[in-house]
């Protein structure tokens, strides 16, 4: 199969079924839709716009973020405001909108974004709150809660907008939404927010920062609910305070989530649910919390994937994905580049809450060379490691990579520096392919070009192909590439654990910290991860291996560092210090005792 072949099969789903749909939907009125089903289908729509900015800060970033209906409220009033004031071309409209909602979500959410996810919730969830107060207090321009009425058609292109032509507008405008999401969520950045929800730690390590990705998402998200106030706006004819309710965010939450969330095509099943089935029923308002709360409690354990997960579930029973066969095209080992450097760990110390973790660790790693790093529980072994990958800062020492320090930098500019980095325990990634994951990898190389994913322009492809080619050859070189297409929570521990180190190879990294790699692995696996370990050293890379498998370590490490309560107390290599006496004494004689983890006095450890 050939290179391209792979990518085609491997690539996410198409979405010509669902343009397909959307315009059978846009042509219904040559077929006779009467206007009232056109007001319905709009309504879907607009409802569609919202959810999908919901599915992208909360269903892909983990994000629980409440503050769409205030954004959808600014861009309902903006529009009516600029109606009322002679502006009534509906593209001025979407424009101002966008612009409003960007600020709107950059408003409610910086502040919460800065403490917690709960707390954005809350915060968002008072800008909801706020909305009816903003319209008292600028009542001149909102009418309060007498709202603003009078709203007649738009115009496009100085074109009066029928009750047709604007039902059109809102299916193409919806529809071309969803393309660019979907284009944003099969790319870099939407890879990044799957694994920000899975695992923040783990976001900082592969190069993305925290914090810029969920303001990005946020913000992302918010526009399509701008683009939906206007539409209500001129679907209504009439707006006010009345409208942008708590009933409405809960619908809408249960609106996403029965669709699907962590779905790009889940936002118009839930909207078509929500507007078909509960909003029709006068008498559902009453007990419209209740109900909406029983949606959320019953799909959200059943079906934690919503009406999208479980269609796509259905559908990868019936028609399982392919997967790459065979590693030709000159996709090989060979191909990985491993530019190893120098690391120069000089006095570091670091203590918590009065307990010295490390004390002067000293110790350097030359490139083209495997160190290991051994001792018993609470040694400071993985602490060591977090802070030379920027995840903890030290309290005294210095860090250098080739020269350059890296005391004080942010885990993920230390990533971006060529640090690359496992964790004792494999982070589970939901639905990520085995392929996406060691994808993942390469995210420390350049930037995540949200702007060319969305456009589809040519240093899209050039990268898109890069990163897929050099993960299929990261497999290759791990003998998985037979797990491509497999979901990599459905892989085996010991397995997962060696997906790991792949995909930190796949990112070409100056220095591999590699955090006991080995613990689950069997026989075959061991040998599996010798063998690639040793190739990275064969090809340059310096490798930094914490491990409690004394023979694997002895095995494959050219030095050896013990360590004993923050201390380096032998150094040398494997021979020389498998005999030493303090070695013997401190962790080789007594293996089996019991002592608090690293993990235990290190808290952010993953």
């Amino acid at each position: 199969m050939s290179t391209r072949q792979r990518l085609s099969a491997l690539a996410l789903d198409t979405p010509a079924p669902a343009i397909a749909a959307f315009v059978l939907v846009a042509l219904l009125p040559l077929f006779g839709l009467a206007g009232h089903w056109q007001q319905q289908l709009a309504l879907i729509a607009i409802y569609t716009l919202i959810c999908s900015g919901l599915n992208l800060s909360f269903g892909y970033a983990g994000e629980l973020a409440l503050g769409q209906v205030a954004v959808f409220a600014s861009g309902a009033y903006i529009s009516a405001i600029l109606y009322q004031h002679g502006f009534t071309d509906i593209l001025g409209g979407f424009a101002v909108a966008v612009c409003l909602a960007a600020v709107t979500g950059l408003l409610t959410g910086i502040p919460g974004l800065r403490l917690s996810r709960w707390a954005l919730a809350l915060v968002s969830f008072f800008y909801v709150l706020l909305v009816p107060e903003l319209l008292k207090l600028f009542e001149s321009e909102t009418g309060g809660t007498a709202g603003l009425a009078g709203i007649l058609a738009p115009t496009f292109f100085g074109w009066p907008l029928g009750t047709t032509g604007f039902y059109v507008v809102a299916v193409v405008v919806t529809l071309l939404w969803m393309l660019l999401q979907r284009n944003l969520i099969v790319s870099r950045f939407g890879q990044f927010l799957r694994i920000l929800s899975a695992s923040p730690t783990l976001t900082e390590s592969l190069g993305g920062s925290v914090y810029r990705l969920r303001v990005q998402a946020y913000v992302i998200g918010a526009l399509p609910a701008g683009l939906a106030g206007v539409l209500y706006t001129y679907l209504t004819g009439f707006v006010s305070p009345e409208a942008f309710t708590l009933h409405l965010l809960i619908a809408l939450l249960a609106a996403t989530v029965v669709g699907g969330a962590a779905s790009v095509w889940g936002a118009p099943v839930g909207a078509a649910i929500l507007v078909l089935g509960p909003l029709q029923l006068k008498s559902f308002e009453e007990y419209s919390t209740l109900a909406y709360g029983v949606f959320l409690v019953v799909i959200g354990t059943a079906f934690s994937g919503g009406l999208a997960g479980l269609a796509r579930k259905l559908r990868d029973r019936v028609l399982p994905r392919p997967g790459p066969q065979g590693a030709g095209d000159g996709e090989s080992a060979a191909d990985l580049s491993i530019p190893g450097t120098r690391m120069v760990v000089a006095g570091v110390e670091k203590s918590f809450a009065g307990l010295r973790a490390l004390s002067g660790v000293d110790l350097t790693v030359e490139p083209g060379t495997i160190a290991a790093i051994i001792g018993p529980n609470g040694a400071g072994k993985t602490t060591l490691l977090n802070l030379v990958s920027g995840l903890l800062p030290a309290d005294t020492g210095r860090v250098e990579l080739a020269g350059r320090e890296l005391t004080g930098l942010r885990a993920h500019q230390v990533s971006r520096l060529g640090v690359g980095r496992t964790f004792q325990t494999p982070v589970d990634l939901g639905s990520m392919s085995v392929l996406e994951v060691v994808e993942s990898g390469r995210f420390r190389k350049g930037n995540l070009g949200s702007l060319s994913a969305i456009l589809r322009l040519p240093k899209y492809h050039r990268v898109r192909e890069a990163d897929r080619k050099a993960a299929v050859a990261a497999l290759s070189f791990a003998g998985l590439e037979h797990a491509a297409a497999q979901d990599a929570a459905s892989l085996p521990l010991g397995t997962r654990r060696l997906l790991e180190v792949v995909r930190s190879v796949a990112g070409e990294p100056s220095v591999l910290l590699l955090d006991e790699p080995a613990a689950g692995l069997d026989d075959s696996e061991l040998r599996e991860l010798g063998m690639l370990m040793r190739r990275i050293r064969d090809a340059g890379g310096t490798v930094v291996l914490v491990e409690h498998n004394v023979p694997f370590v002895m095995d494959v490490a050219d030095q050896v560092f013990a360590m004993e309560l923050g201390r380096v107390i032998a150094a040398g290599p494997p021979e020389v210090v498998r005999r030493d006496q303090r070695v013997i004494d401190s962790y080789l004689g007594r293996r089996g005792r019991r002592e608090p983890a690293d993990h235990e006095l290190d808290p952010r450890t993953t």
